[in-house]
Order: structure tokens, then C-alpha cells, then sequence
């Protein structure tokens, strides 16, 4: 061989070597995922697998001026209830009515998709898991992700036939309540984290005592699209949040800390809870500690 076609050579595979590279930096996609689903396949499965709803869960006025074709209108706010602490989970009755009146059966296989960065897909995720419904995945990236895919848009309203959605009673194990956060802030126990995912300037006017802050939107890559779990775990690892963890995750109304656990789950963290009352409820019963240092960059905010 040649010294011109040696260089050559290694020319082409330095040039395969950092095409490999740069494409796995770029890799979003979650093979063997529990929770997360991404756009080409919610679009390939709406069309040929009948049992899949997709869920549209930016709001009727987002809704109205364009989504995509045969998605149904169901905003996370209608599976809240409205107190005495606003913005909790709806009651089981709630949930039945309100699915039922969508179309959507026990059998469904729901997608959600957003544009809110996860947030309100992943409340009603969290809503649908806490009442036993298993098959519900958050489309990665949202509509944008969606629309880039070349997804099919209308505007049209979809209404699919009503049906007589059966929720299982909740699972209130995942859920922890205003006593527990007491118990915890007055007594911290090793192996327990409570995470603030709001941002900093939330935190700074006031927090859980002892939470730790990582804002949701760390969960993010710079295009939108959710990290990869591996990446999640490496982050998470380096703020000294461990798998073994058991960890509390609340926001203003715990729509951003279900974002978080979703994401948390796909990178193998296993005990996770959500305060659901979060700081709404927390701020109206207690005295809250406003911090002095800035402990965690700031990132931007939908506020729930």
C-alpha cells in the first residue's frame, strides 16, 4: 500500500470515527423503555395498532388551532382535584368519568405528548400509573418532535366512542403526603433525599428543609428531547443522588416532579415518591427557610 492510500486510509476512518462519535452524542432514543416512547413509532402504531390513544395534553386552545390527526384533547388539569390543596390528585370516581368520556378503555395503550418539555404529559402518566393503568408511555421531544416526524395534523376535534373505564383503587405508595415532608424535614433520615425540581429562583424564595434542588429542566438535552437514561444516571450520580436513594420529588404542584420520576425511572432509580401537595400546600402550613447562596444553575420554568 501506498503512503498516499495510507493516508487516505486513516483519513476516511478518522472521519467514520467521529461521524460514531457525534452520533452517539445525539442518540435520544429509548430502547426497551418503560415510560418514554418515541414520535416515529406513535406514529406508526396510530395507524395500524387499534388499541392506541394519543393523548394531546397542551389544552383545548393549543388543541383547537392544530394537533395531530385522531389525537384526543385531555389536559392533566382535568385529573386534578381542586382542594383542600389545589391541583392533587383527582378522585377515582374523577379519573373513571373523565377517560370514560374520552374513549379511553382499560385496554388502551396511551401515548401523551406535550409541548411543555414533559410536564403535563408526564402528571397525567403519573396520574394514570397511580390508578393501575400500566400501558402509558410520554412521547419524547412532544409535538415538535411529532410535527419534525411528520406526523399527520388536523383540526378537526377527535371523539371517540365513550366507554366504562374501571380504574383500580390507588396506589398510595408512591404518593407522599404533607406528614411525611414534616416528619422528614424535622428528623432527616439517611438514604432519603427530597428533591426540589423547580428552579433556582423558586428555591431561593423557599424550600423543604433539607431538599435538594435539581430542576427539572436538567433532564433535558439542548433540543428538547429528554436525556438518555444513561446520561440521567451520570448526572444524577455526580449531585450525589444515588439508585438506592428512596426519593421524594416535588415541585409548586408536583406537574414537574412527574416529568422527573418518569425520567428517573427509565434510568433504574426504583423507590421514587412524589409530594403531591408539593409547595403549595407546604407553603401554606409551615414556615419556609429562604436560603442565601445559589447552589444550582437556573433553567427555564412553566411554574407548576
Amino acid at each position: 500500500m501506498t503512503k498516499r492510500n495510507q493516508m487516505i486510509k486513516l483519513l476516511i476512518l478518522s472521519l467514520l470515527l467521529v461521524f460514531s462519535l457525534t452520533s452517539c452524542t445525539n442518540d435520544t432514543t429509548y430502547p426497551g423503555t418503560m415510560n418514554v416512547v418515541e414520535a416515529s413509532k406513535v406514529i406508526e402504531e396510530i395507524t395500524s395498532n387499534p388499541d392506541v390513544v394519543l393523548i394531546d395534553a397542551r389544552g383545548e386552545e393549543a388543541y383547537a388551532k392544530g394537533h395531530v390527526e385522531g389525537a384526543v384533547c385531555l389536559s392533566p388539569t382535568e385529573l386534578v382535584s381542586d382542594g383542600p390543596v389545589p391541583m392533587t390528585l383527582a378522585s377515582k370516581e374523577q379519573l373513571e368519568s373523565v377517560l370514560s368520556k374520552k374513549g379511553i378503555s382499560n385496554n388502551s395503550v396511551i401515548y401523551v405528548y406535550d409541548d411543555n418539555q414533559g410536564v403535563s404529559a408526564g402528571r397525567i402518566w403519573w396520574t394514570l400509573k397511580v390508578f393501575g393503568h400500566e400501558k402509558v408511555m410520554i412521547v419524547n421531544g412532544g409535538s415538535d418532535a411529532l410535527v419534525k416526524s411528520n406526523a399527520p395534523l388536523a383540526i378537526e376535534t377527535t371523539t371517540l366512542p365513550a366507554t366504562e373505564y374501571a380504574a383500580k383503587d390507588a396506589d398510595l405508595s408512591t404518593v407522599s403526603t404533607y406528614d411525611d415532608m414534616v416528619a422528614l424535614a424535622d428528623n432527616p433520615v439517611d438514604g432519603v433525599v427530597i428533591l426540589d425540581v423547580r428552579s433556582l429562583a423558586e428555591y431561593q424564595s423557599g424550600y423543604i428543609p433539607g431538599a435538594v434542588l435539581y430542576p427539572h429542566t436538567k433532564n433535558l438535552y439542548k433540543d428538547g428531547t429528554f436525556m438518555s437514561s444513561r446520561d440521567l444516571g451520570l448526572f444524577y450520580k455526580e449531585a450525589g443522588i444515588k439508585k438506592e436513594d428512596t426519593i421524594i420529588v416535588y415541585c409548586k404542584s408536583s406537574f414537574r416532579a412527574t416529568q422527573t420520576v418518569a425520567l428517573l425511572q427509565e434510568a433504574g432509580y426504583e423507590n421514587l415518591k412524589v409530594y403531591d401537595g408539593a409547595w403549595l400546600e407546604w407553603e401554606s402550613k409551615t414556615d419556609v427557610i429562604v436560603p442565601v447562596e445559589e447552589v444550582a444553575p437556573v433553567g427555564p420554568s412553566d411554574g407548576s
